[in-house]
């Protein structure tokens, strides 16, 4: 048998076909340079001719993202470095020695730097990406962090925006105006090292796309950004093409300003060391149909797709909601929105939603809607059972432009007691924004089965309020959610604030289990429910309700009224 040295270089070759997928990288992997060697980055700072920026290396950081995961440290040089530094957007771009790959540039240091020192990611560590690698966050301090991510944005409103950018910055985006619609004027370049890529986040009547740099394609494989995008794991978001229209030098961190083009694949894997797209590969997106109707609108229809993610889909939801929301109304203008909606859920029952606010005592009604929206698909996202398959999300919102608004001043009702099957009828005194007082009735039957001894109680006032006076069954039954389908139970049983909720109720032994209530157990049940195989918690409760009454306003309902009930001395006797 022949034994035969393989040359390095050809070895590196190999490691990288080994390590990578799909056809072999033409690319030799560098050792790790000694202290002032001199190497190159390879980035677009204008449209997509790639610059070659001279970099020297400082030196390495051991295990400075986690176990077994250092970084390089290079110094950038030359005219560009001395105009941008490090600029966001960068992240990914390949640095070489000797013209072979050393890793991606991926991370910045200090909080206001004066010299333009970057962390490079191994390339062997971001090749180990597309086979699942870990998901475990970066660090972000002031210290060190990744280089900010660029998100283009086109057709936010001032308020959406001044809402949307502080949870945005905190997940590592860097906003920047306009690019995020898709530009037929952006050229369908093949990929290659160094050129910008873009991910599309919500595109349709507002579009939001974040853009990095590409480190290495290996045939249909594309390794970009050199961290995490949000650390995800297995993802499905449009990998889109990408040209830097400028990059802006500032000295609170300059920035690549780019427009995007054409969705060319997909991202699917988002990893501590990279995110890894397939060329040709179709993401499967969220429909999201958003009808709004009266005051300056007159009715209109927007239409969006979403990214799948569960850190990211609630809130780009939610940013598109309320775009469309804050188009066309003047913050000065007084007005009431009234949504109503459904999130429809692979598998199960749609989920009903629903809001109404105001411009005047609930904060900006467009953003009120945004977070409920928020919230629920949040909610779904978070639950430990199963992955949510959302198959889209319709809203419709009914804008009037007057301030409709109400305040629970007074109950008024017989207040002699009260026998079992017994109609209580009650009227409650409302208090409008303007305008003389209103009073709505409800009319409320003692159930035939109440139990002896029974100490009723009366609540009135909008939903939340009455919650609270119950001892918040919701919440309760939220925590103690067994599998997806109580989940979605408990969200379809939020109401909007424009309901007038009437419950009578009474002190009882109860229990709150895999999402279910149960009242006036005897504690051999109790003990029972408490002891059975189960996902959730399980608590016990003291209050349950025996009636409910909702009525529908025309705006949202402030404040409630609890009173105590008398019941007739006889019932408590068992006579009739």
């Amino acid at each position: 048998m022949i034994y035969r040295l393989v040359p390095l270089p050809v070895l590196f070759l190999l490691i990288a076909a080994v390590v990578g997928t799909g056809a072999t990288a033409a690319v030799e992997i560098a050792p790790e340079p000694s202290v002032g060697d001199r190497g190159v980055m390879h980035t677009a700072v204008e449209g997509n001719r790639i610059d070659e920026i001279p970099v020297s290396y400082v030196g390495v950081q051991r295990d400075l993202i986690g176990p077994g995961y250092d970084v390089h440290l290079i110094q950038l040089e030359g005219p560009i470095a001395d105009r941008v530094g490090v600029a966001a957007g960068m992240s990914g771009s390949p640095v070489y020695f000797d013209g072979k790959l050393l890793g991606a540039m991926a991370y910045s240091f200090g909080a206001l730097p004066t010299e333009p020192i970057a962390g490079v990611t191994p390339i062997q560590d971001i090749l180990r990406a597309s086979r699942g690698a870990t998901t475990t966050a970066t660090p972000k301090s002031s210290l060190v962090k990744p280089i900010g991510t660029p998100m283009q944005i086109s057709g936010l409103t001032p308020v959406v925006r001044n809402w949307a950018a502080p949870q945005l910055e905190q997940l590592g985006f860097r906003l920047v105006a306009g690019g995020g619609t898709e530009d037929k004027s952006v050229p369908p370049t093949e990929l290659t090292a160094g050129s910008p890529v873009g991910v599309a986040l919500v595109r349709g009547d507002m579009s939001l796309a974040a853009t990095g740099t590409v480190t290495l394609v290996d045939g249909d494989t594309v390794y970009a950004f050199g961290h995490p995008f949000l650390g995800s794991g297995p993802v499905e978001m449009p990998m889109v093409s990408a040209s830097v229209v400028h990059t802006l030098a500032d000295l609170a961190g300059s920035v690549k300003m780019a427009s995007v083009g054409a969705e060319i694949g997909a991202i699917l894997e988002d990893r501590l060391t990279a995110i890894v797209g397939r060329k040709g590969h179709r993401a499967q997106l969220i429909p999201l149909d958003v009808e709004v109707k009266g005051a300056d609108y007159g009715e209109q229809q927007f239409h969006f797709e979403v990214a799948r993610n569960s850190m990211l889909s609630p809130l780009l939801s939610a940013i598109s909601v309320a775009n469309s929301l804050s188009s066309n109304v003047g913050y000065a203008q007084e007005v009431t929105m009234l949504t109503r909606g459904l999130i429809r859920v692979k598998g199960l029952p749609p989920i009903p939603l629903e809001a109404a606010g105001t411009s005047v005592g609930g904060g900006d009604p467009a953003i009120g809607v945004a977070v409920m929206v928020q919230q629920m698909l949040s909610s779904l996202w978070i639950n430990p059972f199963d992955e949510v398959q959302l198959e889209g999300v319709e809203i419709s919102v009914q804008v009037e432009p007057e301030v409709r608004r109400y305040e629970v001043q007074e109950l008024h009702y017989d207040r002699g007691p009260l026998r079992r099957g017994q109609t209580l009828t009650v009227d409650c005194v409302l208090r409008p924004y303007r305008g003389a007082s209103v009073t709505r009735r409800f009319d409320l039957t003692i159930p035939e089965d109440l139990p002896p001894n029974a100490r009723l109680a009366l609540a009135v006032g909008s939903p939340d309020q009455v919650d609270r006076a119950l001892g918040q069954p919701l919440a309760r039954r939220y925590r103690s959610a067994g599998d997806l389908a109580a989940v979605v139970d408990v969200l379809g049983d939020l109401r909007a604030a424009n309901r007038l909720t009437a419950v009578i109720y009474h002190r009882a032994s109860g229990v709150v289990s895999r999402g279910v209530a149960y009242s006036d157990l005897p504690p051999s049940a109790q003990k029972l429910l408490s002891a059975r195989p189960r996902s959730g918690g399980m608590t016990t409760t003291r209050v349950a309700d025996l009636v409910r009454v909702d009525l529908v306003l025309d705006g949202p309902v402030d404040g409630g009224v609890v009173v105590s009930l008398r019941v007739d001395s006889g019932l408590e006797n068992g006579d009739d």
